[in-house]
């Protein structure tokens, strides 16, 4: 899973707190009852049931390092968001349930889409085998990610807003400007910070240094989830 429940509960959060009173009444009626919190883990919370297997592809991508993306890939994350923005744009044309869907799988895999380790390598399953000691418990690099920095060093207290205010209004037009490959591979030009240690134990050094991109990852993950579902619900 990417960033756990609570990353995906946080970037969907930040998402809904942009939309205007319109976009929410909008989201909330096509969610059918459920909450933002609820439908941004949905992804996840179904793993169990088999009939679903075909969508744990498009939790990630695996690319080679200095590899360029190939856009005819299909069944992966960026191919998946492409697919469902295209399809509630014209949303009129599918039924409600479906467009509950897309909707549930639009807000998780634009978290998903911000942990570097979503879209890494496969030679380590996206961190996945990478066996590591953090907190003096094993663990992966992969879960790391996902959640042990979150429960650290976000939950608790409040994301750092003040790095939204230091943004210019050229910065939030390029952050918001929707590039499904082009947030793709910003996300990858993380990857070398997230190897950036020595043998298996993961200091509280390491904690200290990536937090703040981790904070920074669900920060732009929820300025761009709205900028999505702003530029699905614009006439």
């Amino acid at each position: 899973m990417a960033w756990g429940p609570a990353g995906h509960k946080i970037v969907a959060k930040i998402a809904f707190s942009q939309l205007n009173a319109s976009e929410k009444d909008s989201l909330t009626k096509y969610l059918q009852g459920a909450t933002i919190e609820e439908a941004s883990v949905w992804m996840d919370e179904i793993k169990s049931d088999k009939s679903y297997d075909f969508q744990k592809p498009y939790h990630y991508i695996n690319i080679d390092k200095d590899v360029p993306f190939n856009a005819a890939d299909t069944g992966n994350i960026v191919w998946e968001l492409k697919r469902v923005v295209a399809e509630l744009k014209e949303r009129q044309k599918y039924s409600k349930e479906k467009i509950e869907i897309d909707f549930k799988i639009l807000m998780h895999l634009m978290g998903d889409l911000h942990q570097p380790l979503h879209v890494g390598y496969a030679k380590d399953q996206g961190g996945n085998t990478v066996q590591v000691f953090y907190n003096q418990s094993p663990t992966n690099l992969h879960r790391v990610w996902d959640s042990e920095i979150i429960q650290d060093a976000v939950l608790g207290q409040p994301l750092d807003w003040s790095k939204l205010s230091q943004f210019t209004k050229e910065d939030l037009a390029r952050i918001r400007h929707v590039d499904f490959e082009a947030w793709m591979n910003e996300s990858r030009t993380l990857l070398d910070t997230v190897y950036d240690f020595k043998g298996n134990d993961l200091k509280h050094k390491y904690m200290e240094q990536n937090a703040p991109i981790v904070e920074r990852q669900l920060l732009l993950g929820g300025i761009r989830l709205a900028a999505v579902l702003k530029y699905i619900f614009q006439n």
